[in-house]
């Protein structure tokens, strides 16, 4: 279990996000919707809208505390233990065993970032942007007789066209949005099970992509999310079409890098392009 907490504040949320866990079954696993909403509870967090506890479990051992509102066979889950929402309603007691859950929860916090795709024209946009790219990827990794990769590529020009057009550092501006939290980690698993599966690469030719990647990169929320690539390569191990393709040694499997370098071509890529 891991806390992340803000300052003290005793009507905010305490939320505590279940997620799938890594294999040292401590840190958080390659779970891209794990992934997804850690992002979401993070920034609220860093918008003093919640106090957040992560806590990681492998669906063959659930803690007791989640077998009281779940079968502890899926992931994410949310148990909110105390706090109001921004009308003053009590939240104590919540618990969310579902995406859709999850996602009506999120509107009980004023947080303009974090708008839905039905509150946010913007959002909906950003969202149509990246729409089927977690869909293309999963189907380029389980198809056997090509590495074909243009329906995947043709998503990731859409997003490039989206963020050329915003002229923004993230997908609705300045700061990470709900849009982001959804788009990142799918493209940090194309990132990284795409090599490693398909060696696969994400065009250089995308430079928005890569500047949006390496703004990302720096961002606090993303650094304490994602999880490490050998999470992200396990994650496929049992759906991809063939075993990891690069000659990754056993000390990097088993250690905690993540892919956060931006290839020397796409480095060159400027603001002002």
């Amino acid at each position: 279990m891991s806390e992340v907490e803000g300052a003290e504040n005793a009507d905010r949320p305490v939320i505590e996000l279940f997620v799938k866990a890594a294999v040292d079954k401590l840190k958080n696993g390659g779970c891209p919707i794990c992934h997804r909403y850690f992002l979401v509870f993070y920034i609220l967090r860093e918008r003093g809208l919640i106090d957040l506890v992560v806590t990681t479990f492998l669906p063959e051992s659930p803690p007791q505390e989640v077998l009281e509102f779940s079968n502890g066979k899926r992931y994410p889950l949310v148990k909110v233990h105390k706090g109001l929402d921004a009308r003053g309603h009590d939240l104590s007691g919540v618990e969310c065993d579902t995406v859709d859950e999850i996602e009506a929860l999120f509107e009980r916090f004023d947080c303009d970032e974090m708008r839905s795709r039905k509150e946010s024209r913007a959002e909906a946009v950003a969202e149509q942007s990246f729409e089927d790219l977690y869909m293309k990827f999963s189907h380029f990794l389980i198809q056997h007789s090509s590495n074909d990769a243009t329906q995947l590529v043709r998503i990731l020009e859409k997003v490039d066209g989206h963020l050329r057009e915003n002229g923004t550092p993230f997908m609705l501006g300045d700061q990470l949005s709900r849009a982001d939290c959804y788009l990142l980690p799918t493209l940090q698993h194309i990132r990284v099970a795409g090599k490693a599966y398909k060696n696969f690469e994400i065009p250089t030719e995308l430079g928005h992509v890569w500047r949006y990647l390496k703004r990302a990169y720096a961002a606090e929320a993303f650094q304490e999310s994602c999880p490490a690539d050998r999470e992200i390569i396990t994650h496929y191990i049992t759906k991809a079409s063939c075993k990891p393709q690069i000659p990754y040694g056993a000390s990097q499997l088993l250690g905690e890098d993540r892919t956060f370098s931006i290839p020397d071509d796409a480095a060159n890529f400027h603001d002002d392009d």
